[in-house]
């Protein structure tokens, strides 16, 4: 086994080794495992389980300057392991903690009586920056705070497990429990068969049903407050959405009105009865905490007080994570439950203690040194001796701000097994336990963890440092049975509505037209360099080259500098690869992605697997524009032809995968609107030049040659063979493409499809929507394109009437764009005047 970095001065644990380095028994047949494989073949495992927490959108994200977006979630090749022994106290020892936790935050935001005993200093408890005052007299969900709750435990030296730190506000990780145990079971399910391992893949109903019972409504509204792509663990918070079947949220997309909360909907305003927080407490009422707060929902806390919305964890909550509260635990315990502690904590010491700092400061090289909140640490922790300007930088730190830091052994955590380029390698580790609350003030611990890890790039543990992590197994005995779960009961009742917020619905719309855009510009690019390659001498090709550029998809921002051009291979090398060239293939690429990422919960793992791929794909490329013309050609062709393959197969997929309710309807509706956009573009394009020209023979031919490329860059051609079965021309070609009911770049085809899917939407802009389209498919079918292509072959004003009819139904099409938006997605709320809402009890 390899170690790792500099020599450790500290003593750890050994998960996996005994004294003498012998394996320990629990690990032995699952080493016997991985033993039989290669390191190239345990190689090729790591890569698949990288690959398959990409497709699952298992995601931690710590850098913001990722093009390609988001970090992957590292899970280790092997597990952890729990045997029953080890375990049991672990639970008894959490499920302890939090009852006399609990019963802290009602006291503190009560009537206070263990200060007023005085059994604990003042000043950590309510001189927290996390204690709330909006709190006293706030009644908590189901009258607690703690609900659903997290710890991190780590061993000590000589075995024993300690409490590192508390999560009871925020428990971040329950996701990456359960998908490392999804992954590990996909890529190595062999080395399951040798262990007992306790399922934990309901946990998220579980959590649904407790969230459930906050409400008396019999089918309440349920969501998860996020505060949205920006959080590093947005893609938990989207895992958990999905599986609990909620949406989550963000601030923007909720409203107070009469003291009760409402979530923006394309259908109009949808009360709220239970929020999922996710965001700390100072961040979610700007009235009541901080004014700065653009996460939060105004109003909240009022909402609160009269009881229309439970808020899950309870606000107040995050006192108790405050780490200058762990050296009083102990005390906690003893006086709330008249118990000792089962699980010993971590010895942690608040700087703000004159003699605990003190004692720090004498030894400060056996400490980490970290804030009160939060998984920055300020000295320490490496496992490494630090050096002295690092030494006497953090003493200067805390004699001026003491209150801020606490401190903790250096020689925490234990030492486990990774794998690290096929090799076996020593990393350190922890784990953050997971607990719900019960109707009766229990709690039940769920039979997992999440054991994080160091990993090559960091000696923390901490994900937000750049740890990883491995999957947890909790062994049961041979003849245990998992005890039967206290399920809510059944209940006849209809089927709910499919709520889609206005945001959700904006980035499907997105995703629709982002995908329709890259693929539409793939094939005119493939096209071209196939035409250039198979079909035309150089004469013709003269004849369709100057049209081609005129063709490309507008601009989404008309005033963008741009350098498009697909007449040279470098120009449609760099209109495929290029990431500053504005709606280049790969920006539509990754916009669509950027999209999809964002409302994770309502994309399925089947279609998000799809569209994550392609990102891959496309991120393996290495832009390299100083190629022959040759080997930029290749590059092009296979990369359109990778956006090409994998965009209807995304659509397909999510079709047969997901629900087609408002959020897929606005995809669809995003998709063909811009299909409708890109073929009104390239008819105005191609007809100007063409009913400019003579009839003669030799004019008629050049035309011919003009249509055909141009049907084929819209992949068209066939189809206009099927349809008309004859030699190419104008007026054909205008009718296919405009007015044809079955074609599929048929622009009333697409406005009919917009139609239909806004049709399911409850809106007050449904109506004026539809009817704006509709009166266009009208006017587009109303028009006798024979007849006008006819009077337009000698007659210089009939051409310009055909080219004015052009230009007018793509304005028309276009300006659908805003009124979709103005309508649906930009949250343009239209209430009835009878009910006299008011905003925080005034009315407006």
């Amino acid at each position: 086994m390899q170690s790792v970095g500099a020599k450790n001065p500290f003593t750890h644990w050994h998960e996996i080794q005994g004294d003498s380095g012998q394996l320990r028994e629990v690990y032995r047949p699952l080493f016997q495992k991985m033993d039989e494989h290669t390191r190239g073949e345990i190689r090729v495992l790591d890569e698949r389980l990288e690959a398959t927490m990409r497709e699952m959108g298992a995601t931690f994200d710590i850098s913001r300057e990722r093009p390609w977006g988001r970090r992957p979630w590292f899970c280790d090749l092997l597990p952890q392991i729990f045997r029953p022994e080890e375990w049991v106290p672990l639970e008894e020892g959490f499920r302890q903690r939090l009852k006399a936790f609990e019963l802290f935050l009602q006291d503190i935001y009560g009537k206070k009586e263990i200060l007023r005993g005085g059994l604990l200093p003042v000043q950590p408890v309510l001189g927290s920056i996390f204690y709330q005052r909006a709190a006293c007299g706030l009644k908590p969900p189901g009258d607690a705070y703690l609900h659903i709750s997290g710890a991190a435990v780590c061993r000590l030296p000589n075995g024993e497990f300690g409490i590192k730190h508390h999560y009871f506000s925020n428990a971040s990780g329950i996701s990456y429990m359960i998908q490392n145990r999804r992954a590990l079971a996909r890529v190595i399910p062999q080395t399951f068969q040798d262990f007992n391992v306790r399922p934990i893949a309901d946990s998220p109903v579980d959590m649904l049903e407790m969230l459930r019972s906050f409400s008396a409504d019999p089918e309440p509204t349920v969501v998860l407050l996020s505060s949205g792509p920006g959080s590093a663990v947005y893609s938990e918070h989207c895992f958990l959405a999905r599986r609990m079947g909620i949406p989550v949220v963000q601030g923007s997309d909720l409203l107070v009105l009469d003291d009760a909360v409402y979530i923006k909907t394309v259908s109009g305003l949808e009360k709220v009865e239970v929020i999922y927080s996710r965001i700390s407490d100072q961040w979610l009422d700007p009235m009541a905490f901080r004014r700065d707060s653009l996460l939060g929902v105004p109003g909240l806390v009022q909402c609160i007080r009269q009881g229309s919305v439970a808020v899950v964890n309870g606000i107040g909550s995050q006192l108790a994570d405050d780490r200058a509260l762990l050296p009083l635990a102990p005390a906690i315990i003893r006086y709330y439950l008249n118990e000792n502690p089962i699980l010993r904590g971590l010895s942690t010491f608040w700087m703000g203690d004159i003699d605990q700092r003190e004692h720090v400061l004498s030894e400060i090289e056996d400490y980490t040194i970290r804030g009160l909140s939060g998984e920055k640490i300020y000295y320490g922790g490496n496992g490494l001796a630090p050096s002295r300007a690092d030494t006497e930088a953090i003493r200067k730190a805390i004699l001026q701000n003491p209150g801020a830091y606490v401190a903790q052994p250096q020689d925490c955590d234990a030492l486990t097994v990774t794998y690290h380029d096929g090799r076996k390698v020593d990393r350190r580790q922890d784990h953050i336990l997971f607990a719900l609350r019960k109707p009766d003030g229990g709690y039940d611990v769920f039979p997992g963890a999440l054991t994080r890890v160091s990993t090559e790039d960091t000696p923390y543990t901490a994900n937000e440092l750049g740890g990883g992590s491995k999957d947890t197994w909790v062994l049961s005995h041979p003849d245990f049975i998992e005890p039967p779960e206290n399920r809510a009961p059944i209940r006849e009742t209809t089927m709910p509505p499919q709520s889609v917020t206005s945001r959700v619905a904006e980035s499907f719309y997105w995703v629709g037209r982002y995908l329709e855009r890259a693929n539409s510009l793939a094939v005119m690019i493939g096209v071209i360099e196939s035409l250039e390659l198979e079909e035309l001498n150089s004469t013709e090709r003269t004849l369709y080259r100057p049209v081609w550029n005129r063709l490309l998809p507008p601009l989404e921002n008309p005033g963008t500098v741009s350098r498009r051009n697909i007449s040279s291979p470098a120009g449609r090398y760099r209109l495929t690869l290029d990431l500053d060239e504005p709606d280049s293939v790969v920006r539509a690429v990754l916009r669509a992605v950027s999209n999809a990422e964002s409302v994770l919960e309502c994309v399925s793992i089947e279609a998000w697997g799809v569209i994550s791929a392609l990102r891959t794909r496309f991120q393996r490329i290495r832009y390299r524009p100083r190629q022959t013309d040759e080997d930029l050609a290749t590059s092009t062709r296979k990369c359109c032809e990778l956006v090409t393959r994998s965009t209807p197969e995304f659509f397909g997929t999510a079709q047969a995968t997901m629900l087609a309710d408002g959020g897929w309807a606005f995809c669809e509706i995003g998709q063909y609107l811009e299909r409708a956009i890109i073929t009104g573009n390239a008819i105005r394009s191609i007809l100007r030049p063409i009913v400019r020209r003579s009839t003669k023979a030799a004019a008629d031919h050049e035309t011919e040659i003009r249509l055909s490329a141009f049907l084929r860059l819209l992949n068209s051609r066939d189809i206009y063979r099927r349809v008309f079965q004859m030699r190419i021309e104008a007026a054909p070609v205008l009718e296919l493409l405009w007015n044809n009911p079955v074609a599929p770049r048929s622009v009333t085809r697409c406005l009919e499809a917009c139609v239909a899917r806004l049709r399911d939407e409850v809106s007050p802009a449904t109506n004026r929507t539809i009817i704006a389209m509709e009166q266009l498919i009208q006017h587009i079918r109303q028009t006798d394109w024979e007849a006008l292509a006819r009077e337009a072959e000698n007659d210089l004003s009939a051409k310009n009437v055909l080219l004015d009819k052009q230009a007018e139904f793509l304005d028309k099409t276009l300006d659908l764009h805003q009124l979709i938006s103005d309508g649906f997605l930009n949250h343009q709320i239209q209430m009835n005047p009878a009910s006299q809402p008011t905003l925080f009890g005034h009315a407006v």
